[in-house]
């Protein structure tokens, strides 16, 4: 009988852990996929849905993702930082009412382009404790945001940080309730309440064209029918 050479064995160990180029492959088909339908559709799809959407089968992914919130964490990680580097570049700016609206818009036009990011942020899914956390974190330099606007005169003194997810918040149903009929509705809709944040307002021109009666009506039939079945807009 042959003997196994030591040295042989423990070399050739590594390799035999290197994960298969398949198995690499098929983990990053699965993180492409979530964030397509993450993006497109929020987070209550399912895991077998996301496996589906990867033409992989059901146990590659919960051998990669053993539940949902693994696989949140995987996609959202990077969009935290996304959103950190957001503030800090509102901290930066000279001027803090730039600053202040730096951070609102940008923040605004990031949670548009993703509907799971949107729930990342405005909710607290399961599983997005290290969320929350930076959240936290987040909110105190936001906080500096708004203090900063205080101190010169821009920001009305009764404005807070709740205030401020709040507008968020009802920035979110405009784009919901007119997303089929004008997707750039809710960029109007924040310039009106930028001008209500101000200490002194100073009205600027509003970006877009307001809606007309024909397509408040059209988006009142859209967002009925789609309240009927339970389907979110497109």
């Amino acid at each position: 009988m042959a003997i196994l050479d030591v040295h042989e064995s423990s070399d050739s160990a590594p390799q035999r852990r290197r994960p298969r180029r398949d198995a690499v492959e098929n983990r990053a088909r699965l993180l492409a996929a979530a964030r397509e339908v993450f993006v497109e559709r929020g987070l209550k799809v399912t895991l077998d849905e996301i496996a589906r959407h990867a033409g992989v089968g059901v146990a590659t992914m919960y051998r990669n993702f053993p539940s949902k919130p693994d696989l949140i964490d995987a996609v959202y990680r990077d969009r935290a930082e996304q959103l950190d580097r957001i503030v800090d570049e509102a901290l930066a700016q000279e001027d803090s009412w730039d600053g202040l609206v730096l951070y609102i818009e940008r923040m605004n036009a990031f949670l548009d382009a993703d509907r799971g990011l949107r729930a990342m942020v405005m909710t607290t899914p399961e599983g997005a404790e290290t969320w929350a956390e930076g959240r936290v974190q987040r909110s105190s330099l936001v906080e500096r945001l708004i203090a900063r606007a205080k101190e010169d005169g821009y920001l009305r003194q009764d404005a807070e940080l709740s205030d401020l997810f709040l507008v968020d918040v009802m920035i979110d149903a405009v784009r919901d309730y007119t997303a089929n009929v004008d997707g750039e509705q809710w960029r109007r809709c924040l310039g009106l309440v930028l001008e209500g944040l101000r200490s002194r307002p100073e009205p600027r021109p509003l970006p877009g064209e307001s809606l007309s009666r024909t397509d408040v009506a059209a988006a009142m039939r859209d967002v009925g029918q789609r309240r009927a079945v339970g389907r979110p807009p497109r």
